[in-house]
Formats: structure tokens, C-alpha cells, sequence
């Protein structure tokens, strides 16, 4: 069980190709090893933190428009590994637990060119987010309520 983001490249709301050769850069700082035929890395921090990191046709030929970032835990090198890896890509961070409110919206945009690609009629409240504090904290109460969520599925009493 994970908290998901999801990251995709927009020019006009629809997916674009977002740079490979930049989000690999990102990726071969914390990680070395090949990401298999699915193309999925388990990217390791020095703070003992770690995060499963989607993102086909990153190392192939298939078209590359976006990633994916299976969280487990929420700690600072996780999210400035994310932002640095939107950034690098020019994509927009989806929060797949979002409440789309103004606290943790749906869409956070990597910088305020991108926000005329986001479909007009597509999330009420967007945030452009300028630091992994700030994503923290765009992420804290959706992380929170998830929190509670695994632990009572899972059967951990606190």
C-alpha cells in the first residue's frame, strides 16, 4: 500500500514527450541500477529512506511523458527527489490522494508556465510549488489521512 504521485508532461492538456535524457540525470544521482523490463527503480537515500520511482520508457525507445512514485514513507530526500525529477522534466505532479482544496490540491505545478496546459475544467484548486518543504507541506493532510488509513487496514493500533 502506497501514497502515489503521478507526474506528466502537459503542452495544451494533453501528455507530452518530457525530457528523458534530464529526468535520467535525476534518476543516476540516487540510483544506478536499470529499472528491469518495467522500468521500475528502487531509489535508495543516504537518511535510510527509499521510494519505488515508475517511469516507462525512460530507458527504452517507447514514448516518455510521465512517471510514477510509490511512497511508503514521507521524508525530505523522497520529495526533493520528486520535485527535482518534475522540474526536470517539465512535469506537473498529480497527487492521486489529493482533495483538489487550496491545503492538498489534486494538480501541483513545478513552475507557473504550466498552468494554461492544465485542462481549463480539470481540478478547482492548483498549486506551483517551490521547494520539497512546500511540497510537504501541499502533500501533509492528504499524507496524514492516508497514514491513518494503512495503519487501520493493515490493523496497526497506535
Amino acid at each position: 500500500m502506497s501514497f502515489d504521485l503521478y507526474l506528466e508532461r502537459l503542452e495544451l492538456g494533453k501528455s507530452a514527450d518530457a525530457d528523458r535524457a534530464a529526468v535520467l540525470k535525476e534518476l543516476r544521482r540516487h540510483c544506478a541500477d536499470g529499472g528491469g523490463p518495467l522500468q521500475i527503480y528502487d531509489v535508495r537515500f543516504a537518511d535510510g529512506s527509499h521510494v519505488e520511482f515508475s517511469a516507462p520508457g525512460l530507458e527504452s525507445q517507447d514514448r516518455f511523458t510521465g512517471c510514477g512514485f510509490h511512497l511508503r514513507g514521507f521524508t525530505l530526500p523522497v520529495l526533493s527527489f520528486v520535485l527535482d525529477v518534475a522540474q526536470a522534466g517539465d512535469m506537473i505532479i498529480f497527487n492521486a490522494q489529493g482533495r483538489d482544496t487550496e491545503e492538498n490540491p489534486v494538480a501541483i505545478l513545478t513552475r507557473e508556465a504550466q498552468a494554461p496546459h492544465v485542462p481549463a475544467n480539470a481540478w478547482s484548486h492548483r498549486a506551483v510549488c517551490t521547494s520539497a518543504e512546500h511540497l510537504a507541506a501541499l502533500l501533509g493532510a492528504g499524507h496524514e489521512e492516508w497514514v491513518r488509513f494503512r495503519d487501520k487496514a493493515i490493523g496497526k493500533s497506535k
